[in-house]
């Protein structure tokens, strides 16, 4: 008898993020950065992966550089279909079942332009259930070896609205996901989402990570990588030949409170309600620009657990979908 699995991911451009519910939650995340590379026998650091799949040699993870993130729109590529796979195997390794052949049930994230496609839907649907066949992967020299059973496609940004249910029942609600390529965002009206108001605006980080780039190389007459950004984000100046350059925070602080300010506008530009309505930030995004958006709306919501919110709620649907299919 096989054994099943019930797993969650939200595959995104910057970070993949997993659950599966065994006793406890299990939580596995790791940078959606993947390179096909000629297996010569590389030694893996953490947080990096070395994964092989119908016979062709992959690098995933932190090893990788910036450039590596695939910025393309579209989520049936190489990149996502390696990093879910990698994730479930993951997320297998952790349990205390026997995962040979294991048959997995799989809630994924899809853009809100997909989810709203009946046919691309389907078709990704496929791609990432390996159109039916079972799935054979090597990751740093482990085999494992399941097949996806079933697959539910779930809309990007619904946040915490499923897993801490309660709490959202009698509300209005507006969640805006803060991704790497994109911000998302949805409506909820008594946890129903309002399927006409779901929307997304190419303002993710990455497009605030170029202007930031673009501002300091001119500013500066040097040439600044998004691995400098980076560096910026973390050490608040930058910082040529060992030298602070002091004017350098302000520039960042000011392009970071535009670059909300322009999120807001978004909304309020495609008739997004404010009124009576409890605003929720998630993402790794608006771990980023937390003091921007607080400073620009006072009373929104962002959790230290932004970037697992959606996947947490990915597990409740899943749940309940397969409950119902018992």
């Amino acid at each position: 008898m096989h054994n099943k699995f019930l797993i969650a991911v939200d595959s995104g451009k910057s970070t993949t993020k997993a659950v599966m519910k065994e006793g406890t939650i299990q939580k596995i995340k790791f940078q959606t950065k993947v390179e096909e590379v000629i297996d010569n026998g590389t030694e893996i650091i953490p947080g990096s992966f070395s994964v092989e799949f119908e016979g062709r040699h992959y690098l995933v993870g932190n090893m990788l550089g910036e450039n590596k993130i695939d910025f393309s729109l579209s989520k049936k590529s190489d990149t996502h279909r390696i990093s879910i796979y990698l994730a479930i195997c993951q997320l297998l390794q952790r349990s205390s079942q026997n995962i040979t052949l294991g048959k997995i049930t799989l809630a994924v994230n899809i853009p809100i332009s997909l989810y709203k496609n009946e046919n691309q839907k389907a078709e990704f649907s496929n791609f990432i259930q390996n159109n039916g066949h079972t799935i054979n992967m090597i990751v740093n020299n482990k085999a494992f070896i399941f097949s996806i059973e079933r697959i539910y496609l779930f809309p990007e940004g619904i946040g915490p609205i499923y897993s801490e249910i309660n709490q959202y029942r009698q509300k209005r609600v507006l969640i805006f996901d803060v991704g790497s390529l994109n911000v998302n965002i949805q409506e909820f009206n008594n946890l129903i989402p309002l399927y006409d108001n779901m929307l997304t605006a190419d303002l993710g980080v990455n497009i605030l990570r170029s202007k930031i780039a673009d501002k300091l190389s001119t500013k500066y007459g040097i040439s600044v990588s998004d691995a400098d950004v980076e560096a910026v984000y973390r050490d608040k100046y930058l910082v040529i030949n060992g030298g602070k350059m002091e004017e350098s925070k302000q520039i960042v602080e000011q392009l970071m409170a535009n670059h909300v300010k322009e999120i807001f506008n978004f909304a309020r530009s495609r008739k997004v309600s404010f009124s009576n309505t409890e605003v929720i930030f998630v993402g790794g995004g608006s771990l980023l620009l937390k003091e921007h958006l607080i400073e620009e709306y006072p009373s929104t919501a962002i959790s230290n657990d932004a970037q697992m919110l959606n996947v947490l709620s990915f597990l409740t649907l899943l749940e309940a979908k397969d409950h119902g299919q018992a």
